[in-house]
């Protein structure tokens, strides 16, 4: 795995498919960023933060104007405090009303920046990443939350936690890309050292993700069922553990690891978990209208 310094156009897993959603060109790429910003009430920070990433992945000069505008974009809409707002009640899964923020566009966001500001030429994002991350060491921000094993990085910060374990992850490679980053050496020893926590908490209630068959859990919120991993999002935290293990290793991501690629390969785990996940969408069904401002 490529130190981010060291490969600006590398990320932690592959997103071009985020940026060529509507084709392989720039130009298709320039009608998707277009429409995932065209209304900043419906905009999604992570879908334009991820079609940024994805765009520098595929390493070709003709997409970078489309990086270029990504970090235009997150330029205009970082507030002073470095967040980057949803402005749209969550449409499925989990209660939040706007304004509401996430880690993971946190953590994103500094991992694109530190990139961008290489290969755009623009050091002047390198301060923007950091302090895009700065909400992941602040408990202010309401996106950490103090566990007996140390702190969890919410991308949804419900009022009861959720604990969604991609999204956490995800967070936490924001912060281990600004500790490597040229920021003010004190912000960058506090990302590392919140990172260093943060894999401690990973590594220390990673059982609480593991399920029947080797199979894995979306998140710890309290739904009416168990909220588990669809094959695609199993298939993610194999491979964000697996990342995480290579660039802080610990013996608790062993046995998870062992068991989650052993079930991704049984037609017998797979199976029970779709049918686990159906059920649930059943009784948390994936779409609701999206209520308008004031309603």
């Amino acid at each position: 795995m490529s130190v981010p310094s060291l490969d600006p156009y590398a990320y932690w897993f592959d997103l071009r498919d985020k940026a060529t959603h509507l084709g392989p060109s720039p130009a298709d790429g320039v009608a998707e960023l277009a429409r995932l910003t065209a209304d900043r009430e419906r905009a999604n920070p992570v879908f334009v933060l991820q079609f940024g990433l994805g765009a520098l992945q595929m390493r070709d000069p003709a997409w970078l104007g489309n990086v270029a505008r990504v970090a235009d974009w997150v330029e205009r809409e970082q507030d002073a405090g470095g967040l980057l707002a949803y402005r749209f009640a969550f449409p499925h899964t989990f209660p939040l009303e706007p304004p509401w923020f996430s880690s993971m566009a946190q953590g994103e966001a500094g991992s694109f920046l530190v990139r961008a500001a290489q290969v755009l030429d623009r050091p002047h994002l390198v301060e923007l990443a950091g302090r895009a991350v700065v909400p992941l060491l602040r408990e202010s921000s309401g996106l950490i939350v103090r566990t007996p094993e140390g702190p969890a990085l919410e991308e949804y910060p419900t009022a009861t936690p959720s604990f969604v374990l991609n999204g956490w992850i995800t967070s936490l490679f924001g912060l281990y890309d600004v500790a490597h980053a040229p920021v003010d050496p004190p912000l960058a020893r506090e990302a590392a050292a919140a990172f260093a926590a943060g894999v401690d908490a990973v590594a220390a209630r990673i059982g609480l993700y593991r399920l029947a068959l080797g199979w894995s859990r979306y998140d710890l919120y309290p739904h009416p069922l168990v909220n588990v991993a669809s094959p695609s999002y199993h298939r993610l935290h194999i491979g964000h553990l697996g990342t995480l293990n290579a660039l802080a290793p610990r013996p608790e991501f062993a046995a998870p690891l062992r068991e989650w690629e052993r079930a991704s390969r049984s037609p017998a785990a797979r199976t029970l978990a779709v049918t686990r996940k159906v059920a649930f969408r059943l009784v948390r069904p994936r779409w609701r209208q999206i209520r308008t401002r004031g309603a």
